[in-house]
């Protein structure tokens, strides 16, 4: 072969090597957007550099798609895309697959079609999960206790798959009736190999569903395995329950998602409270693993690897919302895996991947104790000394918000009606302010992390509540007439989200004071759920007259149904905020911070977001509540919506210095993407508004790239 061929040979075998790595599988490289937060180990993070902190000024809006059914509740769907096409959920919960270079519309899978009798189901969903096997590419899209499975590139649906041949019921395989059990997916599912792992949310009260961790062929939606997060008889972490007669025990699910160590075949997640998870848990003595909990499971069998508990008998709702990041580090040449996980109280643990054991010194710390007979609170909490917490932990009369003397003022005759303690302060009947409240330090949106830096990226709120325990006595007095009753069930189960008086805190907990809807219209809520409301599936048809009668009732308060039987307590737990809703502490109230993984230092925070009509006054750097995650690339940029100002940002990941900011169609309380595609660049983001921070509805994904 002479010197020409084989040159010719070279460059054959070159640009086929470099055809061979474009089509390699898109969820093993940081190029695609093909998983949930980027790839399967929650990096959030893009090898992308066509964008970076030079350029991001000259991003402009490629396209934009809508929907047309713009309403609640709000998309926090991250999209995914693979081989040019972008997938994600509607509020609806249908499956949609646009053009990655036009937003053209290329299917659309309604889920309501599926519905026995077509009705429209409404709910909060994260995304799709995509997978590829012998059997052809699919799409697994989850629509409350459903899991469906279509062609990826036609959206067909795909049959027989699941329980029944059409989907998988997540209500089954429980051990329990389902007819009385409630899950509801709002993270995407995980795959590994042909297993699909999945958890879901499920109601908060007494009588709440388990909230196993389960696998599923890919192929066939068989079942194959479970992990009980409340333990059963002779399983490990059953002694750290105090199990009640005639109660029901469930929550501990991992409803922030999963994460997926390939080379191991572990999957990890981190779970969030035992229920009943606000504020009270003297139904539940002990430590009640495996709430609260980080754990590393066989990918293929569910059987535990390892678990640490960040919270022992969690009565604060302070759940892991997001998924735990499984990074890697290099410190002075060294490699080494650890597992990040972010937390509603602002503090991050950061784990050995191998063994669970803590990186920093975390101490079991002595923490304040309960004051109600009824309740045993855990004496020690593991406090991390590194990295230091993200917000406050203990609001004084010094924190109280300053942004007028009139705002002022007004929290501080609320500040003095309660009391106030540092971080794991017990509630009690008077009510506690709590920091950071139910809502604050981390949300479902997780961090970002940079390879290349061992820097990690989190955005955060500060958001004090008022946990007040309110008692009632767990009887069911046959001849105590139907209002009484439904008294009763309403305080069990609805206090946490709508008060004792009622009024709720719209949009997203509805004022239940006057209601204007039928009772059959309240049947089915309670049955299916709707918004942000799981199904109360639980709750027998006399229960639910009850309930119901209740709720038609004038609203007077009603005393409890008698004084025998068990006291118990529900909650109520507002937000502390001024006379015009702002938080009741300084700000900022909403921030993004960068975390240096190797020495556990805080390098960085900036104020995220901002009120437009308080920048009107003359108030700035306040930050806002913000719901959403970041993404980091090889840019050097840090992208992230989140915020109520219906913007999407751009940091310096080295200073935090803003680069850049577009006002959306509507706020995106969701997690960006990135992508290459046909040699350019994309970021793409949901603008669906509504959520917690009351904003106007939108169904708008936008889609950026660079101009020249």
């Amino acid at each position: 072969m002479n010197k020409k061929n084989i040159l010719n040979t070279v460059l054959v075998f070159t640009f086929l090597s470099a055809c061979t790595m474009d089509k390699a599988d898109p969820l093993d490289n940081f190029k695609d957007w093909a998983i949930y937060k980027g790839d399967k180990k929650g990096l959030q993070w893009s090898e992308l550099d066509q964008i970076n902190t030079k350029n991001v000024k000259m991003l402009k809006v490629a396209w934009i798609y809508k929907h047309g059914k713009p309403g609640g509740p709000s998309m926090y769907s991250n999209p995914i895309m693979i081989d040019g096409l972008i997938y994600f959920t509607s509020p609806t919960l249908d499956a949609i697959c646009v053009d990655a270079r036009t937003g053209e519309e290329v299917w659309r899978f309604v889920s309501a079609d599926y519905n026995e009798n077509g009705e429209i189901w409404t709910g909060r969903n994260r995304g799709v999960v995509y997978w590829k096997g012998e059997e052809g590419e699919r799409i697994f899209l989850f629509v409350r206790n459903r899991v469906y499975a279509m062609d990826a590139k036609t959206g067909k649906h795909i049959t027989p798959f699941g329980t029944n041949g059409k989907y998988i019921d997540l209500n089954y395989d429980l051990g329990k009736d389902p007819t009385k059990t409630s899950v509801e997916m709002t993270s995407p599912g995980i795959v590994y190999k042909n297993h699909l792992i999945m958890a879901g949310r499920v109601t908060e009260g007494y009588s709440s569903s388990p909230g196993d961790i389960r696998g599923y062929s890919a192929v066939t939606g068989e079942f194959e395995w479970i992990f009980h997060t409340v333990p059963h008889e002779g399983e490990e972490g059953f002694d750290t329950w105090e199990f009640q007669a005639d109660e029901t025990y469930g929550g501990a699910n991992p409803w922030g998602g999963f994460t997926l160590d390939e080379e191991r075949g572990w999957v990890f997640c981190a779970t969030g409270s035992p229920a009943p998870d606000f504020i009270y848990g003297g139904t539940r003595k002990g430590d009640n693993l495996f709430g609260n909990c980080i754990l590393a499971l066989n990918a293929e069998t569910g059987e535990k690897i390892w678990h640490y508990q960040n919270i022992h008998h969690d009565i604060f709702d302070y759940d892991n919302p997001p998924a735990p990041v499984l990074a890697t580090t290099t410190d002075k040449g060294i490699k080494r895996d650890i597992v990040v996980q972010f937390t509603k109280m602002g503090l991050t643990y950061v784990l050995d991947r191998e063994t669970g054991k803590p990186i920093f010194d975390t101490p079991e710390v002595a923490v304040p104790q309960t004051i109600i007979n009824e309740e045993e609170s855990s004496p020690t909490q593991p406090i991390p000394v590194r990295p230091p917490p993200l917000v406050r932990t203990h609001m004084t009369e010094d924190d109280i918000t300053d942004i007028s003397q009139e705002a002022h003022d007004y929290v501080l005759d609320i500040f003095k009606k309660y009391d106030t303690g540092p971080l794991y302060t017990p509630s009690n009947e008077k009510g506690v302010i709590t920091t950071p409240g139910h809502q604050g330090g981390a949300e479902w949106g997780g961090g970002a992390f940079n390879p290349n830096t061992n820097i990690i990226y989190v955005n955060v709120n500060e958001a004090p509540t008022i946990n007040r325990l309110v008692p009632f006595y767990d009887s069911n007095s046959d001849d105590a007439p139907t209002e009484l009753k439904g008294a009763l069930i309403y305080k069990k189960n609805c206090t946490a989200c709508h008060g004792v008086d009622r009024q709720g805190m719209p949009p997203a907990f509805s004022n239940l004071k006057d209601l204007k809807i039928s009772d059959d219209e309240i049947r089915t809520i309670l049955k299916q759920g709707r918004g942000n409301m799981s199904a109360f599936t639980q709750l027998s048809k006399s229960k639910v007259n009850d309930l119901i009668a209740f709720l038609k009732s004038t609203g007077e308060e009603y005393e409890d149904i008698s004084n025998i039987g068990q006291v118990k307590y529900s909650s109520d737990a507002p937000f502390l905020v001024d006379h015009e809703g702002y938080p009741g502490i300084k700000p900022p109230w909403g921030t993004l911070n960068a975390i240096n993984l190797v020495t556990g230092q805080l390098e960085w925070k900036v104020p995220l977001g901002e009120y437009p009509e308080l920048v009107k006054r003359g108030i700035t750097g306040t930050g806002s509540k913000n719901f959403g995650g970041p993404i980091a690339t090889a840019g050097g940029v840090v992208f992230i919506a989140a915020t109520a100002d219906e913007k999407i940002r751009s940091f310096d990941q080295a200073t935090g210095e803003q680069l850049w900011e577009y006002k959306l169609p509507a706020a995106a309380y969701a997690t960006p993407s990135t992508f290459m595609l046909d040699g350019k660049q994309y970021l793409v983001i949901l603008c669906g508004g509504g959520g917690k921070n009351k904003s106007p509805y939108g169904d708008a994904l936008v889609a950026f790239t660079l101009t020249k």
